[in-house]
């Protein structure tokens, strides 16, 4: 599960001239302290804590536009798997295709002697922090389905841009970071990290072909798609496959096999989930629109386009249903009582 073998075969990027190849290290990139300096415009605030390790990130203050912060992500040029680079790929064509809210911008790119590094926007929690800091453990149930509505519309633009994220989960989902004037931002849900996304559509539109060594899975074990196990191509269907899983997890408050640790045993009791006592175990107290949710996501294959119409709608019905109120979002109250009486934490925890 943690091998992260990755081949410039398995996804499609340019060479991008930002991106310098040539260095030798010998910063630890890891250790830049506040007030550095990043490129000629920003210079560090604070360390973001990376939740799986996989990018070094910094909250970063411009130098002269006083006030105005980004999330800066850095990568040594020697790093043999250039996941940066392909997070700016992604992020270069959502900014010529797509005006969604659910992408963070790209304010700047650049890179210096010793690694490449990309400023955007800074978010604020992580949908993993917001359902841990819930007095419940769990989000309520019409702020869990809209939330859910927008996470899924997240990657459908990206699915309609032509890549799949590959490591869909709460920690790479985020609400917008409160700043005094902007409570709306607290209601929208952010996609991040493309680090790990497949390009799976050429520019004509047609689909890849399944690669011969499909990409082995390195993300959340409960969030896991069975194809992860199975060591098949992953397609637009384990996105939303680990995307059902997700939200199951944000309106109930956990998965029946978060305990389990081993892949298989993960990948067995998925699929005991699909009818009779494990079904109810796993959607017990839930709308029953997940039923309808769950199975059409099950019957996708690896070609086929999702009808995400069809499960916004399932998703607005259940809301309806549920006879609570959408909004305010359960940690709006929070998050602003937390800006107006702040904590001064050296370390972030990363969205």
């Amino acid at each position: 599960m943690e091998d992260r073998n990755i081949t410039e075969e398995d996804r499609v990027c340019p060479q991008l001239p930002e991106f310098d190849e040539q260095a030798n290290v010998q910063t630890d990139l890891k250790k830049m302290k506040p007030g550095d300096a990043i490129g000629k415009n920003w210079k560090v605030v604070k360390a973001i804590q990376s939740d799986k390790g996989f990018n070094t990130i910094y909250v970063a203050e411009h130098v002269q536009k006083k006030k105005k912060m980004a999330a800066v992500k850095v990568e040594r040029k020697t790093e043999a798997i250039k996941m940066l680079q392909f997070e700016l790929f992604v992020l270069l064509t959502v900014e010529k295709k797509n005006q969604c809210k659910q992408f963070c911008k790209l304010f700047e790119k650049g890179n210096e002697k010793e690694y490449n590094w990309i400023a955007i926007t800074l978010c604020g929690k992580s949908l993993r922090a917001l359902r841990k800091n819930q007095p419940t453990g769990k989000l309520t149930v019409a702020c869990g389905l809209s939330v859910a509505q927008q996470c899924l519309k997240g990657l459908e633009e990206l699915h309609r841009m032509g890549f799949i994220h590959r490591n869909v989960a709460p920690s790479v989902f985020a609400i917008g970071r409160y700043t005094g004037d902007n409570q709306s931002d607290l209601r929208n849900i952010y996609i991040l990290d493309f680090g790990f996304a497949h390009q799976y559509m050429i520019k004509d539109g047609t689909l890849k072909p399944p690669s011969a060594h499909p990409w082995k899975y390195v993300g959340s074990l409960r969030h896991m798609p069975r194809a992860a196990y199975s060591k098949v191509e992953f397609s637009r269907m384990e996105d939303l496959e680990m995307w059902f899983y997700m939200s199951v997890e944000l309106v109930k408050g956990c998965l029946p096999w978060a305990h389990l640790k081993k892949p298989k045993e993960v990948h067995d009791y998925q699929k005991l989930c699909r009818n009779g006592l494990q079904m109810r175990e796993m959607l017990g107290g839930l709308p029953p629109e997940f039923v309808d949710i769950m199975q059409i996501v099950d019957k996708l294959s690896f070609t086929d386009t999702p009808n995400y119409t069809e499960i916004y709608g399932l998703l607005t019905n259940a809301i309806l249903f549920s006879g609570k109120n959408e909004f305010p979002y359960d940690w709006e109250e929070a998050e602003i009582n937390e800006f107006k009486n702040p904590q001064k934490p050296s370390v972030e925890q990363a969205t």
